[in-house]
């Protein structure tokens, strides 16, 4: 499968200061799915929103893709027979793990222009003693998606 992902709109806003525990919620949604000569063109947005409402960034672009001819007739039947919602499980997983793995990294350089947290879990080091030997943890509890 060769994949294509081009952006089309980035947008961040910072709405205020945060007080206390800041959750991050990444989200990919399909708007639109067609067929273009031998690819299937997917139109998606990307958003990270920050609860309490502290800022939230928005991406909308294009992913393409080319495949064997089976799979993207049946990418395009799954996408008219459940009225536009969804992509056949294999290809939704593929499509959305591009999606996230492109959009969080330019969410992160977002994030830094307007000084909001990175939409990533960021891992907390945790020193203890355990047996008379130093053991560091990585811990990502106090991030929440």
């Amino acid at each position: 499968m060769k994949i294509e992902l081009r952006y089309r709109n980035l947008e961040v806003k910072r709405f205020g200061e945060s007080s206390g525990s800041v959750n991050i919620n990444n989200n990919s949604t399909l708007t639109s799915v067609e067929r273009v000569e031998d690819k299937v063109s997917v139109n998606f947005v990307f958003s990270t929103n920050y609860d309490p409402g502290i800022g939230v960034i928005r991406i909308e672009g294009n992913l393409s893709f080319s495949d064997t001819e089976e799979n993207m007739n049946r990418a395009m039947d799954e996408w008219k027979k459940s009225g536009g919602k969804n992509l056949p499980v294999d290809l939704a997983e593929k499509v959305h793990n591009t999606i996230l793995s492109n959009c969080v990294v330019q969410a992160t350089l977002l994030s830094k222009e307007v000084q909001l947290p990175p939409p990533i879990p960021m891992p907390n080091v945790s020193i203890g003693k355990k047996e008379d030997r130093t053991e560091v943890k990585g811990e990502t509890s106090s991030y929440i998606r």
